[in-house]
């Protein structure tokens, strides 16, 4: 097996060989690549996992202040005179001149090709040292410790978000600012304070816009709701996650519940939540689990921590989920947010990046910084969905990943993993986004103006640029952070929702997970990225990366039109072509079939009675067109990747 460190450099070479196609004339390239070569020796994956990487943050850092500031790995200058580094010194000249400062016409496309190089393996889901784990434990606990307390007591079971709500603004925050940077020069300062452009300003309108959204939304009755989806054929609402839970459960075991705190029965009774009709069961014991911290790779600079949640809490955090989901269609909400569609976001970095009237804003630790202050107060016209929001939610967290085991009381609303966590703080820094981009009074009139220029998706925002200034205030009181060196305002390239560009050219690079096929759905990662290299235009990259598969895989491959739906394979702009794949005639299905390599689930069904297994069969969706089985379960599920006979192309020749 091909180590991921050969790979790459193989994939590497063919990158440069698609530079030589489109810059016959470059100077360098082969000592590049030979220098590439050498320090992978010695530097292994790191070189392409974190010192490349550095090298695409020096350029983005370029494009955004219009100058080079080299540093870090693999910065080394050419020259005193010649400022720009001296690797791909060839492509960085055709973007900035020798003196480090931006060319007045930029060629894209050494832009894209910079990029592909250098974040090739940025992405890679490997795993991080000890260290780098622990310095992200020590971040995420620091981060807690220095967030305020709410005012309700959302650690006891009962909590009046009625009482008192009028007198909860978001202007309270500016009693905890302590050293704020201005909007404005000192010069200007005056001026703009005299036309209401000042902090305090600035968050009575984000409290105004909120109230409206937290109107907007309505209020929440789970029961209702939950008859309602039923009677709409999408079952219950109430749904167990795919993921872990706290109590380290199988996904057939979930629905019988350990446990059912009092705080989540006050809002989601279990007797019309948790069981069925007819069922004897009782409920479980009143002891909320603590949800424990996980570390899941996500690349080699730093892990990703979620929470584990507890099942019943999970169960009920879904019909939350979904009444958001159904509420935020509205049009008036469905304009600036869409949680399933992180497409349209991508759609206008395009024309930001043309015009520069839109800024690209991301939020370093979003969940981690988003406490329950500020969503008692988002959502203070909104009682009952507060209400389903503290049920719902978990109090506090084990952590197990440190070497002094503990539990810590969460300030903070929701880590990552539960599912009330990407719809809430959406929906928070929507609010603040465009009550730092609306003009004039306050109404749904002025904010449907926004249109076009205010989008999220998580802690993906755009805004016009006029709202950056006003957004970095508003966010700095809420304790919230946004990241500088991944937000984009002053020069021409914009990326959001993992589109990338730069005066309207894409230039969003190719970052495969994964380069080593040691598994079926390994394999099945390097064909959709030899694909998206391909359309690319990285021909001899993806030729390169193709050549990592085994040799069976590579002969049960078919060619496929990229407009052709419904089959798999190596897509070509040149149509279909499946002539070198064994053919057959399947006399059941009347058809013509070819074989060919791919990946599917393989299970061994086991049968599952009880109340439980009728629970998840009243919960699950239903159609005229789709039956609801939920009597047997996986027991051993795996993906495995084989020859199968499959329909042919009918656009093949």
């Amino acid at each position: 097996m091909k180590s991921q460190v050969n790979v790459l450099l193989h994939v590497t070479h063919g990158i440069c060989k698609d530079i030589r196609a489109a810059y016959p004339s470059l100077k360098g390239l082969d000592l590049d690549f030979e220098s590439l070569t050498l320090l992978s020796r010695t530097r292994g994956l790191g070189l392409f996992t974190l010192d490349l990487p550095n090298l695409d943050a020096i350029l983005l850092d370029g494009l955004e202040n219009g100058r080079l500031s080299p540093n870090g790995p693999l910065s080394k200058r050419v020259s005193k005179e010649v400022k720009v580094p001296r690797f791909l010194s060839g492509l960085w000249l055709r973007v900035f001149d020798c003196d480090g400062c931006l060319r007045p016409e930029v060629d894209s496309l050494a832009i894209f090709f910079i990029r592909q190089l250098t974040c090739l393996g940025k992405k890679l889901a490997t795993e991080c040292s000890d260290r780098r784990i622990k310095a992200t434990v020590g971040e995420y606990h620091g981060i807690e410790q220095r967030l305020r307390f709410p005012s309700c007591g959302w650690s006891s079971d009962d909590v009046d978000f009625e009482d008192g709500a009028s007198d909860r603004t978001l202007c309270e925050s500016l009693a905890y600012t302590h050293s704020f940077v201005p909007l404005y020069p000192p010069e200007r300062e005056e001026e703009k304070r005299s036309e209401g452009l000042n902090l305090e300003f600035l968050l009575r309108r984000c409290q105004q816009v909120a109230d409206l959204f937290a109107e907007a939304i309505g209020p929440i009755d789970p029961i209702s709701f939950s008859d309602e989806l039923e009677s709409e054929g999408r079952g219950s609402g109430f749904k167990h996650g795919p993921g872990a839970v706290a109590e380290r459960l199988k996904n057939h075991e979930k629905s019988c519940f350990p446990n059912w705190p009092r705080k989540l029965h006050s809002v989601f009774p279990f007797e019309l939540v948790g069981k069925t009709a007819g069922s004897d069961m009782e409920r479980p014991p009143n002891h909320e689990v603590a949800s424990r911290l996980i570390s899941v790779p996500k690349t080699a600079k730093a892990p990703r921590l979620i929470a584990a949640e507890p099942t019943a809490h999970q169960y009920c955090q879904q019909l939350v989920l979904k009444f958001l989901t159904k509420k935020c269609r509205r049009p008036i909400i469905r304009a600036f947010l869409n949680f399933r569609k992180q497409e349209l976001s991508a759609e206008m970095v395009v024309r930001a990046s043309l015009d520069r009237s839109l800024a690209t804003v991301d939020l370093s630790s979003a969940s981690d910084r988003l406490t329950c202050w500020t969503v008692e107060r988002m959502f203070r016209r909104n009682p009952s969905l507060l209400h389903a929001l503290h049920a719902a939610r978990t109090r506090w967290i084990r952590d197990d990943i440190s070497d002094s085991p503990s539990f810590l009381i969460l300030r903070k609303f929701a880590s990552q993993g539960s599912a009330t966590t990407f719809p809430v703080q959406s929906i928070v820094f929507l609010i603040i986004a465009i009550a730092a981009s609306v003009r004039g009074p306050v109404r749904w009139s002025s904010i449907r103006k926004l249109r076009n220029q205010v989008r999220v998706y998580g802690d993906d925002i755009i805004i016009p640029s006029h709202g950056y200034a006003p957004l970095l205030a508003i966010m700095e009181s809420l304790e919230l952070q946004v990241n500088s060196t991944k937000s984009y305002v002053t020069g021409f390239f914009r990326e959001s929702c993992g589109s990338e560009a730069y005066r309207g050219d894409d230039v969003t690079p190719v970052k495969p997970k994964t380069v080593v096929a040691d598994s079926p759905s390994a394999c099945q990662a390097i064909i959709d990225t030899c694909n998206n290299l391909f359309h690319k235009g990285l021909w001899h990259a993806s030729d390169n990366l193709l050549q990592s598969l085994p040799p069976h895989i590579l002969r049960g491959l078919r060619i496929v039109d990229q407009h052709t739906v419904g089959f798999s394979g190596l897509t070509s702009f040149s149509g279909s072509y499946d002539a070198h794949l064994r053919r057959r005639w399947n006399p059941n299905l009347h058809r013509e079939e070819c074989r060919v390599w791919s990946i599917h689930d393989r299970s061994l069904k086991k049968s599952r009675d009880g109340f439980h297994t009728l629970l998840d069969f009243f919960s699950s969706p239903h159609s005229s067109e789709r039956a609801r089985t939920v009597s047997e379960y996986a027991g051993i599920r795996k993906v495995r990747g084989d020859l199968r006979w499959e329909p042919l192309n009918p656009g093949a020749h």
